[in-house]
């Protein structure tokens, strides 16, 4: 069954939810997990891909736009994230028809009260199909 995760952050702004999604990315691969960030359309995917090569500045996260490469992780936006990925970062304001094919969905919520509300909406999405969900508060 997949297990569902909410990050919240009391934070709001451009780049929160990004930024989020660097850290439980990051996360994922020292567990030696595979990731498919699941964005907005193509040109958000596109701004990841500057972003996640540059931040942290300290760091590095191995990543690909989705068929234009392969690493363990994968940047896409399309109905069809491939195969072979264990977690699913969703960016989006709705849940992929592929959720379920994962064995963990990270679910990244700013504080801004749009995007609070359109993570009700999936939380309740997912409790109502009897998904294990669990919340972490992040600051």
């Amino acid at each position: 069954m997949t297990e569902v995760t909410f990050y919240l952050s009391s934070k709001a702004g451009d780049g929160v939810r990004q930024a989020l999604a660097w850290r439980i990315a990051d996360k994922a691969l020292k567990q030696g997990r595979l990731v498919y960030v699941h964005c907005q359309n193509e040109a958000h995917a596109r701004q990841l891909d500057s972003e996640f090569w540059h931040s942290p500045k300290t760091g590095f996260l191995p990543h690909a736009v989705h068929g234009a490469g392969d690493a363990p992780v994968i940047l896409g936006h399309g109905p069809d994230p491939g195969d072979h990925h264990d977690v699913l970062i969703n960016l989006t304001d709705q849940v992929p028809d592929f959720a379920s094919r994962f064995q963990r969905v990270a679910e990244m919520i700013s504080g801004a009260e749009n995007e609070r509300q359109a993570g009700r909406q999936r939380f309740r999405f997912y409790r109502e199909r009897g998904f294990p969900v669990t919340t972490h508060e992040l600051g």
